[in-house]
């Protein structure tokens, strides 16, 4: 099992199996009330691979100056 907890205080939000989450989840920390934006993981290897870099600078930002 895996603890998620709140960015902004690190409470613990819930405990979770490892590819639990298979879409988006926001989740109101009952501490500090800020909402936590949750997104499935994938693998670093595959997320590098399937970006497009042409146009982008390094924050991934296609804004040009």
């Amino acid at each position: 099992m895996k603890d998620i907890r709140c960015a902004g205080c690190g409470a613990l939000l819930f405990r979770a199996e490892e590819n639990a989450i298979s879409g988006r989840v926001e989740a109101k920390c009952r501490r500090c009330r800020s909402i936590n934006i949750l997104r499935a993981s994938e693998p670093s290897s595959e997320r590098q691979s399937e970006r497009p870099t042409q146009g982008r600078d390094r924050c991934g930002s296609t804004f040009r100056k």
